[in-house]
């Protein structure tokens, strides 16, 4: 049990950390728009998750839409996300470091780092998913309107679903495995000390 006790919050960032980065490949958006009855064919987008962060273009198309504000909330979440995903990293190594007795400090300033980074990550990640919702909803919205003005249509014949990706829900998921497990092992690994 001691053994779990050492590598349990190093192994956890490590993982939490890397699944940040490597979700952040997963779908993040998807926008499918219909028009029932016309012959302009059903439009759908998808966006990949890191894409929030990197393509400038989305910025553009959300602010001509009229969701720009929402847009740049998600992007600040998304950008938490990530920033705190390679923190998480770093931390993990240099936990691995003090496991091995490479790094010899045993400091509670170490372990306080390391709490508040998956506390930062699980606010990072309900955030992220809060603005997704909200986006998305905006995005229902905005798009709707759009077709309207565009193709002179009832709001009854068209149909849009904006919907957030795999991305968001599984950090959300990881945020709070990570929480759970270092908070518990942490605990432990205090208490006997």
């Amino acid at each position: 049990m001691s053994i779990l006790k050492k590598w349990a919050g190093c192994v956890m960032s490590f993982i939490a950390g890397v699944l940040g980065l490597a979700l952040s490949a997963t779908t993040g958006m998807k926008v499918v728009t219909e028009v029932v009855g016309n012959k302009i064919p059903d439009a759908s987008k998808t966006v990949k998750a890191f894409k929030v962060i990197t393509d400038s273009n989305l910025y553009d198309e959300a602010k001509l839409a009229g969701n720009g504000t929402e847009f740049v909330w998600l992007k600040i979440f998304a950008i938490l996300t990530l920033i705190i995903s390679i923190l998480l990293i770093v931390y993990s190594i240099i936990s691995l470091l003090q496991n091995v007795n490479v790094i010899k400090s045993t400091h509670i300033a170490f372990d306080i780092v390391g709490w508040a980074l998956v506390g930062l990550f699980l606010i990072a990640t309900i955030g992220l998913l809060i603005s997704s919702n909200v986006y998305a909803n905006v995005t229902e919205t905005s798009t709707i309107a759009s077709v309207m003005n565009l193709l002179g249509v009832p709001k009854s014949v068209i149909s849009c679903k904006a919907s957030v990706g795999v991305y968001q829900p599984v950090m959300l998921v990881v945020s709070i495995i990570t929480a759970i497990v270092t908070g518990v092992f942490s605990f432990l690994k205090k208490k006997d000390a």
